[in-house]
């Protein structure tokens, strides 16, 4: 027996608990994720939060925090640095044409 869809509904409700839970107990937090220009936000303090985002796997959350603070200035060439970062640490046999259909993806 599979993994139906009551099963998604239920898992998706107890995550969203989970982080309703972790908001709830991280206020600070939650407000300089989802506020952009708070003078409180700063390189070590957006580590800071990725490191405790990252320990109770919210990764989605990780991505809204870099969207949210995309046009401060230290984030200036974060997104094309870490593209080149991954293609060199992935640029393989194995995961060559992968990126290069991504690429070409893009421009369709």
């Amino acid at each position: 027996m599979g993994y139906t869809k009551s099963d998604k509904s239920k898992d998706r409700n107890k995550q969203t608990l989970r982080l309703l839970k972790w908001v709830e107990q991280h206020q600070g937090f939650w407000y300089l994720i989802c506020t952009p220009d708070d003078e409180h936000m700063n390189p070590q303090m957006m580590k800071t939060l990725i490191g405790h985002l990252a320990e109770e796997s919210f990764y989605e959350i990780i991505f809204v925090l870099l969207t949210v603070h995309r046009n401060e200035k230290y984030m200036e060439g974060f997104y094309p640095s870490m593209l080149l970062k991954m293609l060199v640490s992935e640029w393989d046999e194995e995961h060559r044409e992968d990126f290069i259909k991504m690429i070409m993806y893009h421009f369709e």
